[in-house]
């Protein structure tokens, strides 16, 4: 009797699929050439790998439409009050990566791939960084997808200028597969306008995306009417930079007209949760939505957040409803199956891949479980609530292009203990750094000032401490 053959077979699964009859109980998957190949009851494969599934919940990989993988040395090191010191980013963040050198760029994109692999992040859009090559490369290599670009502006730091030129030549290198070469327009405070108009040239004439910061803060709405007399995202309307390829990051401070303009143009916001909500403002996400636009999740991670969508999602649901449903009762805002969409199949379309995103034959295999025996998912009445209790910990199967890239937890692709070994070699080095900015009042924790011996005060900054032993 003739057995059909799989690469992959996933047995005795539950199954998220994010289209058709949405969920699937205690099924099979099968996967062959990249692809899904079926989903059903007792399915007889011959595969190569079997995965065992019980106790798991299978759904779409998850999709990081805004990250910063350079930035994540900065965890810990960068202080709240330090955003007030405009722009932060122009100020702290720019000039770090503008410093770094390719071994501690490698080792930054090696811990971010790990990061992502760990937290069930599939694919990702990086948002510009110095080392565009290198993260490709370690994309490739960890088996994660990616658009890589570099961080593109030509009127910030003179030791940090890249050119439409220097991406085009990424864009051909990185031209097919799971990793590929984008544009960007790193923001419109540091671009001239030959360079936007560039970039929205090249873009259109290879074929790809551009990524760009976008209405991040009230200063650079006022530079634009200031300098061009039209709001970031009408400026970028009229530079050809406002279309079905872009991915806006942030957009937090849209008018109604932004929001009219971007839908037209069938683009993509990455919203970053904790950072819009915390740092910028609460984005017209719901009325994003209501138009048609495709929103996204980004973590904007490296420096402030850890790379996990998980609890990005957790923070929209709450902080959402919150601003748009409690004033008034109404809590039917972005409900977890908005989110899980958000943070998946909406973060594939951001990517412009047409065949990801959600679980059927013939769709691209990026798939990622999640235990659901552990203490905190159990019993789940409805699986759709899943981000209201998971954490990206929680993630235990990943599969890439129908390659598993994590199986029960350990990692196959990357060797985590070198990388935990590379970063501890190349931390001082990058603290060394970080204590130049320790003497930029407020931005940076004064502990960075320490020898690597010596604790910091543990009290410095805390309002409520005191307050607390005095009541005890």
């Amino acid at each position: 009797m003739f057995v059909e053959e799989a690469d992959v077979l996933i047995k005795s699964t539950d199954v998220l699929t994010l289209n058709g009859p949405g969920y699937a109980k205690g099924v099979d998957l099968a996967i062959k050439g990249g692809r899904i190949l079926n989903v059903g009851k007792d399915l007889k494969y011959d595969a190569r790998s079997t995965v065992n599934g019980k106790g798991k919940l299978f759904m779409p990989g998850l999709v990081d439409a805004h990250t910063h993988p350079f930035q994540i040395f900065l965890r810990g090191a960068l202080r709240a009050s330090g955003l007030k010191v405009h722009p932060f980013w122009l100020k702290v963040l720019v000039p770090f990566e503008a410093e770094m050198n390719e071994g501690e760029g490698r080792v930054s994109a090696e811990l971010a791939a790990l990061n992502m692999i760990k937290k069930g992040i599939t694919g990702f859009i990086d948002a510009g960084g110095p080392y565009p090559e290198i993260m490709a490369e370690v994309a490739d290599t960890s088996g994660l997808r990616a658009r890589v670009t570099y961080s593109t502006m030509d009127q910030g730091p003179e030791s940090y200028v890249h050119t439409p030129e220097d991406n085009r030549k990424l864009v051909r290198k990185w031209s097919k597969g799971r990793v590929r070469g984008w544009y960007s327009v790193r923001q419109i405070m540091v671009s001239s306008e030959e360079l936007m108009r560039k970039t929205a040239e090249y873009a259109k004439e290879d074929g790809v995306g551009i990524t760009l910061h976008i209405a991040e803060e009230a200063n650079e709405v006022d530079y634009a009417v200031n300098k061009w007399g039209k709001r970031p995202v009408e400026l970028l309307n009229h530079m050809g930079l406002l279309s079905s390829s872009s991915v806006l990051a942030h957009s937090a401070f849209l008018s109604e007209n932004d929001v009219k303009l971007i839908a037209a143009a069938r683009a993509s916001v990455a919203h970053c949760p904790f950072i819009n909500l915390t740092h910028m403002n609460f984005p017209k996400v719901k009325e994003m939505i209501e138009a048609g636009v495709n929103v996204a999740l980004g973590s904007d991670g490296g420096s402030m957040r850890a790379l996990d969508l998980f609890t990005e999602m957790n923070v929209m649901i709450a902080g959402h409803t919150a601003y748009y449903g409690t004033p008034y009762m109404d809590y039917d805002v972005i409900s977890p199956l908005d989110a899980l969409v958000m943070a998946s199949s909406a973060g594939a379309a951001a990517m412009m891949e047409k065949d990801l995103g959600s679980i059927s034959p013939g769709k691209v295999a990026d798939l990622i479980s999640v235990d659901m025996r552990r203490p905190g998912l159990m019993p789940m009445y409805n699986p759709t609530s899943v981000p209201l209790f998971a954490t990206g910990s929680d993630v235990s199967d990943v599969i890439i292009d129908g390659k598993p890239v994590m199986l029960d937890g350990k990692v196959l692709t990357l060797d985590e203990q070198k990388i935990a070994e590379e970063v501890d070699e190349v931390y001082p080095e990058v603290q060394e750094r970080l204590r130049k900015y320790a003497a930029r009042r407020g931005i940076i924790h004064d502990y960075v000032k320490l020898s690597l011996n010596i604790w910091p005060d543990l009290t410095y900054g805390c309002k409520i401490l005191s307050l607390v032993e005095v009541r005890a």
